[in-house]
């Protein structure tokens, strides 16, 4: 049953071919934020279950190898909601936490225009959409307890002029009722 095909690979995927070509390219240079503009809103940047080709072998569909750029894209993702956040009426005191090395289980935080303060943690990626996102214990915790007010914005097309943003309120309740599963994943062990 062989036959020619096309088959839609992730970028980490196509990376590892490209490195074992012996083809490594230099990538591309980031596009500045203030360049970027107002980012498209989309309701579409989760894949379906079901839907992801491959799944790398591990359980679940679930691959634990980050992208070498992960850290540039985590944090051009979160500079980018910054300045979409500013851009939006009814956001104010905005607290880029990540920026200022805070850890308190969301990247950036607001208050909205009754007041009540909103909590945001950003996942990025340079692909179109996301099959998966890593949560720390830290930011599910921060999720389970602050509910409505805790949102995951996912950015998508990173590091390029045309990202796409989803955001996500309250992701503890598609947990509780089954509609997401959390899977633990990896654990820090201290030595000595």
């Amino acid at each position: 049953m062989w036959r020619n095909g096309v088959r839609s690979i992730d970028q980490a995927t196509f990376d590892r071919i490209l490195e074992a070509a012996g083809a490594i390219m230099a990538p591309p240079s980031p596009a500045p934020i203030a360049a970027v503009g107002q980012p498209l809103e989309a309701d579409d940047l989760i894949i379906p279950k079901g839907k992801v080709a491959g799944g790398g072998g591990k359980a679940g569909g679930v691959g634990y190898r980050r992208s070498k750029r992960a850290k540039e894209v985590g944090d051009w993702a979160e500079h980018l909601v910054v300045e979409f956040l500013k851009s939006q009426g009814g956001c104010a005191d905005i607290v880029h936490r990540a920026a200022i090395l805070e850890t308190p289980g969301w990247d950036i935080d607001y208050r909205d225009e009754h007041g009540v303060l909103h909590r945001v943690e950003v996942k990025g990626t340079v692909g179109g959409a996301f099959s998966a996102i890593d949560l720390t214990a830290n930011e599910l915790r921060a999720a389970q307890q602050h509910g409505s007010e805790y949102w995951i914005f996912l950015v998508a097309n990173c590091l390029t002029d045309r990202p796409r943003i989803q955001r996500i309120c309250a992701p503890s309740d598609k947990l509780a009722a089954g509609a997401w599963v959390a899977t633990p994943a990896l654990y820090s062990v201290s030595l000595g």
